[in-house]
């Protein structure tokens, strides 16, 4: 038996992989096939992230497939609605010259050698599909951050790798005074013990779907209620992307920190697969209701500063 045969004994007809992209293994096989001129990127590793987020109190603004197909002008099926405007403003935070903003793409597109056979496809796939589109926004002088940094479990083999990165990132947020912002089912560090070694917690609570049409209003709650010495940590999607550099030229340090928390849980669950959790909205799991749990818990509704929805 080949070994294409043997992936298509062994896989499923389909893959849901991030922004409900549907992966197929015929289109997995074809990917295969694709010769893709790979250019020459410049990438800090995850320490050297880590130590200018904390160091040099930089900003993280991080951007995925789903980013790259918004920019290039296509819509897609997803939690966020496609515009012109939303478009150009993620191009922009891409393209920004900010010295104190740190830009993230998936290292995954150049290099999956970490990765299990799963995520080996997906990006297999996205380098077929979208090199493209990626090549015409990056600069090939500018030094990338990982985007997948806040990603370190569900699709790595090594669960020793996976605690190293999560020790890592919790840095970030160490004796801090940090602000979430956050779609209203997201509910970070709720369950679990990621965030216990910040100094405090508090949060500013957006829309699960489209935040961007709230952009100005996140914005003008975040002028309003967070000093700029406190640190933001985003988990808003592609409008953190945006909030993330936009807020970095205010002088605000925005830390796009996406599916952290999630990720984290199915660490702690030793999940091999993109499971619901009880909760919380998880996208990638193609579920798209989440329990109330949180919803009355006296240290979540304590964290609340504001609510930016309607």
């Amino acid at each position: 038996m080949t070994w294409k045969k043997k992936i298509k004994k062994l896989l499923p007809d389909k893959v849901v992989y991030g922004y409900e992209v549907i992966r197929t293994v015929p289109e997995y096989l074809k990917a295969l096939n694709v010769k893709s001129q790979i250019p020459d990127i410049k990438f800090y590793s995850d320490e050297e992230t880590v130590s200018l987020i904390v160091k040099e109190r930089k900003s993280l603004s991080r951007f995925g497939d789903g980013e790259f197909m918004w920019m290039s002008g296509e819509s897609m099926v997803s939690f966020q609605d496609y515009s012109a405007e939303f478009a150009s403003d993620l191009t922009l935070a891409f393209k920004s010259d900010n010295k104190n903003l740190l830009v993230g793409i998936p290292h995954g597109v150049f290099d999956s050698s970490k990765c299990n056979l799963y995520a080996k496809m997906h990006w297999r796939i996205i380098r077929a599909n979208f090199l493209s589109r990626l090549v015409k926004f990056m600069d090939v002088n500018r030094v990338y951050s990982d985007a997948s940094i806040t990603r370190p479990y569900i699709d790595y083999r090594d669960r020793n790798y996976s605690a190293k990165i999560f020790d890592l990132l919790k840095r970030i947020w160490d004796k801090r005074d940090v602000v979430i912002v956050e779609g209203e089912k997201t509910k970070l560090g709720m369950g679990n013990d990621l965030f216990d070694n910040a100094t405090s917690i508090k949060r500013i609570i957006c829309p699960a779907e489209n935040a961007y049409s709230k952009l100005e209003a996140i914005k003008s709650s975040i002028r309003l209620n967070v000093e700029k010495d406190t640190l933001i940590l985003g988990a808003l999607g592609p409008t953190a992307s945006i909030l993330a550099s936009q807020l970095c030229d205010e002088g605000y340090q925005f830390v796009d920190i996406g599916h952290v928390d999630v990720e984290y849980m199915w660490y702690l669950r030793h999940a091999i697969l993109r499971e619901t959790i009880e909760g919380k909205y998880v996208n990638e799991s193609g579920v798209k209701t989440c329990s109330d749990v949180y919803d009355n818990d006296s240290t979540y509704i304590n964290s609340i500063i504001d609510r930016v929805l309607s």
